[in-house]
């Protein structure tokens, strides 16, 4: 899991936006990526280096080499930029894709971007709490995003004085 996996769904999210339906729509993972090699079209055998999986590589090499239909007349009607951005968080291989960093500056979304509100982590993302065996029951996973948000905006935090035993007071007590 990375950055460029975030910039992909966020590119998926985008041309179903753009489209007003799913973008990729598959029956299986199968159905799928032939829908994605029609869509974006099928990758060269130098860009088959991220597939980890040798039946997958297999599968990608045996796509007919079909030419795409441009973004264009995929999108009938979207603005050239909008496509472009869909086209560079679309891209199939994950090192070639734009990063989160070049997505957010896009000339697209210039006017929506605010680099002093868009400060970038200084950390990796814990994803400790997802332990294996550890069976995240509703309650728990609760109690950590109150105690995620404590961390940002402890004043979003449910007020004191609340009834006893209710599960707000007692987060607030973490």
């Amino acid at each position: 899991y990375s950055k460029p996996v975030d910039v992909w769904s966020v590119g998926c999210i985008f041309a179903e936006l753009i489209q007003r339906k799913p973008y990729f729509p598959g029956d299986d993972y199968i159905d799928q990526l032939t829908i994605i090699a029609e869509k974006l079209g099928k990758l060269p055998e130098q860009d088959l280096d991220f597939v980890t999986s040798e039946k997958a590589k297999r599968f990608l090499r045996k796509l007919p080499d079909k030419t795409p239909l441009s973004m264009s007349r995929q999108f009938p009607g979207a603005p050239s930029e909008a496509l472009h951005a869909v086209r560079k968080m679309l891209h199939i291989h994950p090192k070639k894709r734009i990063t989160v960093e070049q997505a957010l500056g896009h000339s697209f979304f210039r006017q929506l971007h605010s680099a002093d509100d868009e400060p970038a982590s200084e950390r990796d993302f814990d994803f400790s709490f997802e332990q294996k065996g550890e069976k995240l029951v509703r309650m728990k996973l609760k109690e950590l995003i109150w105690k995620e948000v404590s961390e940002f905006r402890p004043s979003c935090l449910p007020v004191r004085g609340q009834k006893k035993g209710s599960t707000a007071a007692n987060l607030h007590e973490m």
